[in-house]
């Protein structure tokens, strides 16, 4: 049993179901943010707590990585850019000497002008040798004038033999030795690395270089003062100590004795509620230790949860005004709908007696279309059948008809007859899918259609080429398929000039089956290529428009295809691709 609801019942369930529904969900949601607020409120705290504590010690870890990440960065680019300088200033010493050398300048002038070129107070003088290992001039006032070819450094290096090497296989280049540092003890060398290169006078060559803890010293120094102006930790600081666990940088006000302490452990919390994170360093053999101040941080949480208990308070309020909104509209909406309900029945009996005229009107219409299709489909077999008879009637006055021409021209009278009725049942459902769906030959299909239009095709002369595939099996309709093929034939026929060509094609490109109509004469026009297809467009005075329509409509609504057409320079080619 089927059950039907009113107009008025259903105008008045659209009009009311939304709103009751959102009034509905109002009152939920208050419900439910007041049990959160007043049950759930301190598990939340603890279960946050704890997010926050795990949240604080990976913040703070990833900013002491990123820390100690920014130092190696900076030592390395530091130590480059001096290298660099170190290079540079060598070079222009070498053009220096290289330029008095070329003016006729002796050596006592060229160990002047090279004694008195300096860069800073980290990289010092220039010193000069020959290949030979004689020293000219040296920042190690001792070495000077003297032979130091068999000179080792305090690792066993003949540094020496090591800058020969260097300038006579690659003319200029680094070496790293030890040596005394001036204004120092003699008791310990320390680490240079020195730039040579060769110039031009006799067989001499020059270099300079500096002091790697200098650099060290220098490079910690910044990273020390970076520290103290550029970063900020919120409610907290960071601090370095060295191996043996001296301070190295911390701010003043945060030095206690506890700092050693926390340096050796990856993370700790004290009683103070301080979170500590510490990273060695080894190539300066530090610890850097971050410090966060989780107190500071829990207020500012407190904070935060008081104003979100005020924001779902504010959230009630609105929930319970909307609620109130929401029940005043209900009222509101079932007085305007009784008064709209009776606008629109009125205009929708309006509405229908336009529709029921619209339908008439497109029955009509349908039906004239029908009969049009039917007999543009019509024209040609009933052509083909007069032709026929008429040529029956010729040869029997004339009596060289025998018995068996007159059987061959009855069975073409009876295909097109039988041609002509399944005419008629495909276009009764024409418009239904149909299982009248089979395997077919294609090639025949084709062949036939040719057939059908012999008279068409003797008259004008026309010569047909076909480059037909015979393997070319697929599931189609046949007689749409035939109504499609000789609309295209009969279409190329009227566009041929007399005595010209229609060459017919069918092939396989892949998965997809392709079929061409090709024919000679006068190319098509733009204008006509984008209306061709369209219900009454026609360039012909005896047609319809029709035929290409039909045509269109069978290939892509019932076999799943396309239609195409080309503009060639010497006729038009369809092409249908299923």
């Amino acid at each position: 049993m089927k059950y039907k609801i009113s107009r008025k019942y259903l105008h008045l369930l659209i009009v009311i179901l939304p709103l009751t529904v959102l009034l509905s969900f109002g009152f939920l949601s208050y419900l439910f943010l007041s049990y959160i607020q007043n049950n759930n409120h301190g598990q939340e705290t603890v279960r946050y707590e704890k997010i926050f504590l795990e949240s604080q010690k990976t913040m703070l870890r990833e900013r002491v990585e990123n820390m100690r990440a920014y130092i190696r960065y900076y030592d390395k680019k530091r130590s480059d850019q001096v290298t660099e300088e170190l290079k540079n200033f060598v070079v222009a010493a070498a053009k220096i000497s290289d330029n008095l050398y070329r003016n006729g300048k002796g050596k006592n002038t060229i160990l002047a002008a090279l004694r008195n070129v300096h860069l800073g107070e980290r990289i010092g003088e220039i010193f000069v040798m020959n290949m030979h290992g004689f020293i000219y001039q040296h920042f190690d006032r001792s070495l000077e004038k003297r032979m130091a070819r068999n000179l080792h450094d305090s690792e066993g290096r003949a540094f020496v033999q090591d800058f020969i090497r260097i300038v006579k296989y690659e003319k200029e280049g680094y070496n790293v030795y030890s040596w005394y540092k001036p204004g120092y003890p003699r008791d310990f060398m320390y680490d240079n690395l020195a730039y040579v290169k060769k110039i031009a006078y006799n067989d001499w060559f020059i270099g300079a270089g500096f002091f790697l803890d200098d650099l060290q010293k220098e490079i910690q120094a910044d990273i020390v003062d970076y520290l103290d102006t550029h970063t900020k930790v919120n409610n907290g600081f960071f601090y370095i100590l060295d191996k043996n666990f001296n301070i190295v940088y911390c701010p003043e006000e945060k030095v206690s004795k506890n700092l050693t302490r926390y340096a050796k452990q990856d993370m700790y919390i004290d009683a103070a509620r301080n979170l500590y994170c510490s990273r060695y360093i080894k190539e300066y053999g530090w610890y850097l230790v971050g410090v966060k101040n989780l107190a500071e941080s829990m207020r500012a949480f407190t904070r935060e949860q008081v104003h979100k208990a005020s924001k779902i308070h504010s959230i009630k309020k609105y929930l319970l005004l909307l609620g109130v909104a929401l029940l005043v509209s209900i009222l509101l909406s079932l007085y305007l709908s009784s008064v709209i309900f009776k606008k629109v029945k009125d205009y929708e009996l309006q509405i229908n007696a336009e529709h029921d005229k619209m339908m008439f009107r497109t029955k009509q219409a349908l039906i004239g279309e029908l009969f049009s299709m039917i007999a543009h489909q019509w024209r040609q077999p009933i052509n083909k059948i007069a032709s026929i008879v008429a040529l029956l009637r010729a040869e029997l006055h004339s009596d060289k008809c025998s018995p068996k021409e007159i059987d061959t021209k009855l069975e073409e009278i009876e295909e097109s007859v039988e041609y002509m009725s399944d005419t008629i049942e495909d276009f009764r459902t024409f418009y239904k899918p149909t299982t009248a769906i089979k395997v077919v030959n294609l090639k025949d299909l084709i062949e036939r259609s040719v057939l059908f239009l012999n008279n068409a095709i003797e008259k004008k002369q026309v010569r047909i080429v076909k480059k037909l595939a015979d393997d070319i099996e697929i599931k189609l309709y046949r007689n749409e398929f035939l109504q499609v093929m000789l609309n295209l034939i009969k279409n190329a026929i009227d566009a041929t000039d007399i005595g010209g060509t229609i060459t017919l094609r069918l092939y396989r490109h892949g998965k997809r089956v392709i079929i061409s109509v090709e024919n000679t004469g006068t190319p098509i026009s733009e204008e006509v290529m984008q209306k061709i297809f369209q219900p009454y467009f026609t360039t012909k005075k005896d047609s319809m428009g029709l035929g290409l329509y039909m045509t269109k409509i069978i290939v892509e609504k019932h076999m799943k295809g396309e239609i195409l057409i080309e503009r060639l320079p010497h006729g038009t080619k369809f092409l249908i691709i299923i």
